[in-house]
């Protein structure tokens, strides 16, 4: 209980930091719950080209249809700062297709390692834009654990990215939630509406 109370307190500070880094930037961030862009259906990807995906497909063909793109409703009733924070959702369940696919999804980043150097080597993609103590974080199978070995200058946390890369359904657990695949990326790229 004491370590998903410090995650969660972890990840909310990390939502603050995030939003009076914004202010004082004069960055106007998207509202909490923005959710990432969505893929635009184009002609099929040439073979050996990444294949654009779309949230819902990290899910199982059959749980599709109850596929929301966007973050649960708040509870503000019994969270806060006397309350329990919001839990995650524990789904794993995966689109096992996706199992060493090369693959392209837009979203937004949440840092989790920063080097000395200010380059994001590791990092959660998730569908959605801020979380904090009233609203949990995506269930695992809506959360991307990408690691890209140069490192990324990120200029800013308020923007949906591209993501390309190598994908793995694999399990990772940090203090910030839990994601149920993994992108080894080749490419990061600022997602351009």
């Amino acid at each position: 209980m004491h370590t998903k109370r410090l995650r969660l307190a972890t990840l909310s500070a990390l939502l603050v930091v995030s939003l009076c880094s914004a202010v004082a930037q004069s960055i106007t961030p998207p509202p909490v719950g923005t959710p990432a862009p969505v893929v635009k259906p184009g002609p099929k990807a040439p073979a050996g080209a990444a294949r654009e995906l779309d949230w819902d497909e990290l899910l199982p063909q059959d749980a599709r249809a109850r596929f929301s793109g966007g973050p649960p409703p708040p509870t503000h009733d019994t969270l806060g700062e006397g309350g329990l924070a919001a839990q995650q959702v524990m789904d794993f369940s995966v689109n096992k297709a996706l199992d060493g696919a090369l693959i392209k999804i837009p979203g937004f980043i949440v840092p989790l390692d920063v080097g000395k150097d200010g380059l994001v080597t590791d990092f959660f993609l998730v569908p959605y834009f801020g979380a904090c103590i009233h609203v949990p974080p995506p269930p695992p199978n809506q959360i991307v654990h990408v690691r890209i070995s140069k490192g990324i200058a990120l200029d800013s946390i308020y923007e949906a990215y591209w993501i390309t890369g190598r994908m793995k359904v694999v399990n990772k657990s940090t203090r910030l939630g839990a994601s149920a695949y993994q992108l080894a990326a080749s490419n990061v790229e600022i997602y351009k509406y």
